[in-house]
């Protein structure tokens, strides 16, 4: 997550927050969305319609921003420099500096190759500027719901998307922040108008997703829910405590067996997507596993481990009694030569790079044995098991040697005590709470209804009152 700035800068916020209604439009909330927080500089200009800069701590209106001029502002000791086209323009400001639509119709600004629509706002932050786009909720909507879901899906689909994307904007904002949301998968991915365009043919019914549900939010006793969701859940979701921590009534496991639909669906990449975000395998070297276990621990503040010899998995929910739900791993256990490190829960999907922690372990090293109640059990380790012959027990078997000869049903093979090599194989991408992308695209293409959709994910397919879709 990115950091976060608070100030008490009550007319900075005002500043930031105030953006006029289109003629003929009610107001709509507005959100403040961070698009960049820690250039020396920032450069834009205007792409279309006009515009006003504006010195929002002073009130003072700096210039008519015109189409096609470069405007740059720098950090000047503790103000902000003005450039318009290279050269100083109207000398130093305490800022923050806004750029705001003077016009009605559409009015579109662009940074870093991006169109946006809405006004744009620049400020000092902790470690340099703060970029800031700030625009009407619903228009802000029409820049996520295509970059979140395919703008090909079935249309009920893109609604249900647009009533979670809208409830989980609206939980966001707080006031005494200097931003609600960022414009990438830390909370929703955006990309301003310029995603409008890009959704191609799919546009006009991204846009008829977010105006034909204007305003719905999903409500759970009277109160917004945490909207969260994921690309696919790989066959069903999980109970929030048993990913997070606190458990929440709207976010309970159910089956999502339309998370296949991502096998199904008719254009698939070369690379593998979308079939990949459904059924997935990672295979990695005795070395890669060592590397990233190291990197890992190394993110944390930890020194690098002993020799890997064993991963171990614990599908126990939160209360230690019954595994989770939907079989995925609440923790990991790295076993090492000098000690034992710990993954909990979602985190574990960051010490490999896992699509999720619904997956299995698969090590070339792997054994099936009895232990002593008769209970089958894999052994990953061999220097951990002992042979029992005609002249006793031995302490290892094969002695020093690095493999040994296993017996079964299908012959002899030679199996290595300590992995050559380990296979991740999975199902489903993302954490598995809440509405599952691909699983809602497949029950749109059956011809469940958004509102179907939703209470499946979010209520269980109660339909007791509880779950509720208002407008705000």
């Amino acid at each position: 997550m990115r950091k976060t700035y608070r100030r008490g800068m009550a007319a900075l916020l005002l500043a930031l927050i105030l953006i006029p209604a289109a003629s003929g439009e009610a107001a709509s909330r507005p959100i403040r969305v961070l698009l960049d927080s820690s250039p020396g500089e920032v450069e834009f200009q205007v792409e279309q319609g006009s515009y006003q800069l504006v010195d929002s701590h002073s009130g003072q209106e700096i210039a008519a921003a015109t189409p096609g001029v470069k405007w740059t502002v720098r950090q000047d000791g503790s103000n902000l420099q003005l450039l318009k086209d290279g050269a100083p323009a109207g000398g130093s400001f305490s800022g923050p500096l806004q750029l705001k639509p003077a016009g009605t119709g559409l009015n579109l600004f662009s940074y870093r190759g991006n169109r946006y629509r809405g006004s744009l706002g620049i400020l000092r932050g902790g470690g340099g500027l703060l970029v800031i786009n700030t625009l009407d909720l619903e228009q802000y909507l029409y820049g996520v719901v295509g970059k979140e879901m395919p703008a090909s899906a079935a249309l009920e689909a893109l609604k249900a998307q647009a009533v979670i994307a809208r409830t989980y904007a609206i939980t966001r904002m707080q006031p005494s922040q200097l931003y609600d949301v960022t414009d990438d998968t830390s909370t929703q991915v955006y990309g301003g108008y310029e995603a409008e365009v890009n959704y191609g043919a799919g546009r006009d019914k991204v846009l008829q997703a977010v105006d034909s549900t204007r305003g719905e939010v999903i409500y759970y006793d009277g109160k917004a829910i945490q909207a969260y969701f994921h690309a696919n859940a790989g066959g069903h979701t999980e109970d929030s405590e048993n990913v997070w921590s606190n458990p929440l009534p709207y976010l309970r496991g159910v089956p999502s067996p339309d998370d296949d639909w991502a096998v199904k669906y008719p254009y698939q990449a070369p690379g593998g997507y979308p079939a990949n975000t459904y059924n997935w395998t990672v295979t990695l070297t005795r070395q890669q596993v060592q590397d990233q276990v190291n990197s890992w621990l190394a993110g944390q503040g930890k020194g690098a481990a002993g020799e890997v010899v064993d991963l171990v998995l614990s599908r126990l929910g939160r209360d230690g009694q019954q595994e989770t739900v939907s079989s995925r791993a609440t923790r990991m256990d790295i076993r090492t030569t000098t000690g034992t490190a710990q993954a909990f829960r979602d985190g574990i999907r960051a010490v490999f790079g896992l699509k999720s922690t619904l997956f299995t372990v698969q090590m070339d090293s792997t054994v099936n044995v009895l232990d002593g109640s008769g209970q089958q059990r894999a052994v990953n380790y061999g220097a951990e098991l002992v042979a029992l012959g005609a002249g006793g027990v031995l302490n290892a078997p094969n002695g020093a040697a690095g493999d040994y000869t296993v017996a079964g049903r299908d012959g002899t093979r030679q199996v290595p005590k300590l992995f050559t090599r380990v296979i991740f194989q999975g199902k489903g991408y993302g954490h598995g709470l809440g509405l599952s992308q691909w699983g809602a695209m497949g029950m749109a293409e059956k011809g469940y209804t958004y509102q179907q959709i939703i209470e499946h994910y979010y209520n269980q397919d109660h339909y007791d009152g509880h779950l509720k879709i208002a407008t705000y």
